[in-house]
């Protein structure tokens, strides 16, 4: 948490909920969320690069499912496990 705002990443396939969540959180003050990933193998990557506090995350996604992203996460080293919302 840098500068006392929570990181978040939103991992969803559905545009417009993605996008209505990002609208939604971007309007709070104590939130910054730093990308939305469309697809499994894109939330891995901006986990790795953004390492979020928090991490909102969709089960049934294209390329890797919310299950697989989080093996990912997990065994991967260097990347700490953020807070996950299902």
């Amino acid at each position: 948490m840098e500068n006392g705002r929570i990181k978040i990443v939103i991992a969803d396939d559905n545009k417009e909920f993605a996008s209505i969540l990002c609208d939604y959180l971007k309007s709070q003050s104590d939130f910054e969320v730093v990308g939305v990933a469309k697809d499994g193998l894109e939330a891995v990557k901006y986990v790795s690069s953004y390492q979020p506090d928090v991490l909102v995350l969709d089960i049934i996604m294209p390329h890797l499912d919310g299950l697989g992203v989080l093996e990912k996460i997990n065994v991967t080293p260097n990347i700490p496990m953020p807070k996950v919302i299902v």
